[in-house]
């Protein structure tokens, strides 16, 4: 597996990535992400805002993606707020893949803490076991968080101690 930048001319395919999931609908997939990803294209967001892609090739299709960012309100913890991979490809490595590039920028930036957070509903119990088998810990729900009856699930990993 290969991790690059997003390209500027992928939002349409990152989408469907997205609606591929079976955890959005197209709208729901437009309005979380177009934003996001227009933003990064344009270079509007923040300093160290960062969407990368994995693919089987260099110029082969994006399998998965995830977009990530330092946290403005914590001293050196970043959040993983997107991490997304086609159905066929769960068990592939490419969730592996993108997780261990985000982690070895954040240790290089001197990050501290990754934080990930997910919705605690069934759909979404793989994903959570992911995160549990890569280090993270579940540090907090907050019930009735993204509707009601869908909680929100807080993971964290320690990359480095604070000196």
């Amino acid at each position: 597996m290969i991790i690059t930048p997003v390209h500027k001319n992928e939002k349409e395919a990152l989408i469907d990535l997205a609606v591929s999931t079976g955890l959005f609908t197209q709208e729901e997939a437009e309005g979380l992400l177009s934003g996001v990803i227009d933003s990064l294209a344009e270079g509007e967001l923040p300093e160290g805002h960062a969407a990368v892609a994995c693919r089987e090739s260099s110029d082969g299709r994006t399998v998965g993606w995830s977009y990530y960012a330092p946290d403005p309100y914590a001293d050196k913890v970043w959040n993983i707020w997107w991490i997304g991979v086609r159905p066929e490809y769960h068990g592939c490595g490419a969730g592996e893949a993108l997780l261990s590039y985000i982690e070895q920028a954040a240790r290089a930036a001197g990050t501290r803490v990754i934080v990930i957070e997910t919705s605690d509903q069934a759909s979404l119990a793989r994903a959570r076991r992911f995160y549990r088998k890569h280090g993270y810990e579940e540090r907090g729900r907050i019930p009735d968080f993204y509707a009601r009856g869908d909680s929100k699930v807080i993971f964290s990993r320690t990359l480095m101690e604070s000196v």
